[in-house]
């Protein structure tokens, strides 16, 4: 899942610049209810966002971490050792391909992950889980939706969005 994902979606660096150039002006990147502007500041307000920034030495440690994909009664399902530094979609990515492998094809999922928006922006933009996207609502999970900016609040808290009743995801 890494290596796709790198050969899919440009180094961040490059995005960034041409960002900053002006030549992405501020709207909306398909069917996305927030703007642009919106998530480009919730990506640089996050630690777990940015990729460059390491919690643990991959010098000392093979494994920097775990990432857990865990039901509604958080139980997990799924569970990978990161092995690169900084939080990678490419994890949350190859645990939701699991996911979608196993349960019935007219299963709907709520995901409540921590930077959620940025997860639904890479799977608008870079068409990663193209085949199970219209089957996802994707959710912040409450407490770090009040660290977004409230357009992502408004749009991504699970009190907001239908299906997730009183899950917090904040379990485990």
């Amino acid at each position: 899942m890494e290596d796709y994902v790198n050969t899919v979606r440009p180094h961040k660096e490059r995005d960034t610049r041409t960002r900053q150039a002006g030549h992405n002006p501020d709207g909306f990147e398909g069917p996305l209810k927030v703007p642009t502007s919106v998530l480009d500041e919730c990506y640089e307000s996050f630690l777990a966002a940015d990729e460059k920034r390491q919690k643990a030495s991959t010098q000392l440690f093979t494994d920097t971490g775990l990432m857990a994909l865990l039901c509604r009664h958080d139980r997990v399902l799924w569970l990978v050792n990161m092995t690169s530094a900084g939080e990678r979609q490419h994890y949350a990515l190859a645990l939701l391909n699991a996911l979608f492998r196993h349960i019935p094809s007219n299963m709907h999922v709520g995901l409540l992950y921590d930077i959620g928006c940025q997860l639904h922006r890479s799977c608008i933009k870079w068409n990663f889980l193209d085949k199970f996207l219209d089957r996802i609502t994707f959710g912040i999970s409450v407490f770090h939706a009040y660290g977004h900016q409230w357009p992502c609040q408004i749009i991504y808290h699970p009190r907001k969005c239908s299906g997730f009743g009183l899950s917090d995801g904040e379990g485990c």
